[in-house]
């Protein structure tokens, strides 16, 4: 029996997958806290540590081991919830399974998906969650999630869009502590990757296949324009779902030309089998000059933002977005919390729209910032949490 008639709004029962990794553990610190929420369900395949966590998030949470490989567990621990969170990877292979439980059991869907590939699978399943009466909003994390919505307000400002790019810095490779440094590294391969791959980009209208760490230009309004580089992320493949008209669209990495550089040389021994993934991320944790003044320059730009160029009132436009009040936080607190507040928007009723979208597509930018704003401590009083600026081009 399934729940497609659950109400979007009132107190509901959530569902966490991977609930106790390090991306989850900080929705579900604030999905506990949220009047919003009646249960929590934190599931890991590791019960000891689920339940260390719910011990910390009080009255409302449980824990529940669960494979989520297991179909049948997975349809039984949905039979009675209103909202799944899917934070357990690798989404290529559990990002389309759970969303197909989800539409099965009519439970809303939310996840941290960032990889093209699962991406695309978990799109195909549109027509079957808008008949379930769901909504799924895949990649809600930091990049993609709050960079769609960066984005979504730079196209908001704009009759037509050609052109759209999201972007974020990475700062450098952490040398390893020593005795470390052939230890395996989840989200260095991941990075990896994602950089080595091959990739889907938006050229000409459509999507086309690719490879990341091409070097482009990019212009920033007021700030100048700067080398940045291309890597595989699902913003370019959800964006033109709002915004047939855009003809480019990449998602950038901001770095010192050193890291990217030694990146490059990487990628081609991976694209010639001289190196797997896992060795290219330990060879690149040996790489000198890599870090720091030594990779080169500082890039002018800043550390997660969007840009996008088009025609406003019949004139060539460039706008750019950049949040001004983000959590002062680790990637996990980053990740975490714009999925929490996704979710409560969704509880609320914000978020209704059935079928399966990128963020873009289901929640309003200025309602999620001005909530993801309530996670900064001592947030100062008549500052708007994120800036808007435009130029003519």
């Amino acid at each position: 029996m399934t729940n497609t008639s659950v109400d979007v709004t009132g107190r509901k029962r959530i569902l966490v997958t991977g609930g106790a990794g390090e991306m989850a553990k900080y929705a579900c610190k604030a999905l506990a806290a949220a009047d919003e929420v009646e249960l929590l369900v934190v599931s890991d395949r590791d019960e000891e540590r689920a339940q260390k966590l719910v011990v910390d998030l009080g009255s409302k949470a449980q824990a529940l081991a669960l494979d989520i490989s297991d179909e049948a567990a997975l349809s039984d621990a949905l039979s009675d919830i209103d909202i799944v969170l899917n934070c357990a990877g690798p989404f290529y292979r559990f990002g389309r399974q759970v969303l197909n439980a989800a539409i099965a059991s009519g439970t809303h869907y939310l996840d941290i998906c960032d990889d093209w590939e699962p991406t695309l699978d978990m799109l195909e399943l549109d027509d079957a969650a808008r008949a379930a009466g769901i909504t799924a909003v895949i990649g809600m994390g930091s990049s993609p999630g709050t960079s769609n919505l960066l984005a979504m307000l730079c196209m908001n400002e704009l009759d037509t869009v050609d052109r759209v790019f999201t972007a974020w810095r990475i700062g450098g490779i952490k040398p390893p502590p020593p005795g470390e440094e052939d230890k395996p590294n989840a989200a260095r391969d991941h990075w990896i990757h994602n950089c080595t791959e091959p990739i889907k980009v938006r050229q000409g209208g459509v999507l086309v296949d690719s490879y990341a760490l091409e070097e482009i230009k990019l212009a920033y309004p007021g700030v100048g324009e700067d080398s940045v580089w291309v890597c595989g992320h699902p913003e370019p493949l959800t964006l033109p779902e709002v915004r047939p008209e855009i003809q480019e669209s990449y998602n950038v990495m901001v770095a010192r030309r050193g890291l990217m550089e030694a990146m490059q040389g990487l990628a081609v021994k991976v694209r010639s089998g001289e190196l797997d993934v896992p060795g290219a991320g330990r060879a690149i944790a040996h790489t000198p000059n890599i870090n720091g003044p030594a990779a080169g320059p500082a890039p002018i730009h800043g550390y997660l933002f969007a840009v996008a160029e088009g025609v406003a009132d019949g004139k060539g436009k460039r706008v750019g977005a950049s949040p001004v009040i983000l959590p002062n936080a680790n990637m996990g607190e980053f990740t975490g919390y714009p999925l929490a507040v996704a979710t409560l928007m969704l509880c609320r009723g914000q978020v209704g729209n059935p079928g399966v979208h990128g963020p873009e597509g289901a929640v309003d930018p200025e309602i999620y910032f001005e909530e993801l704003a309530t996670f900064v401590d001592d947030r100062p009083e008549g500052v708007a949490p994120v800036e808007v600026v435009a130029e003519a081009i």
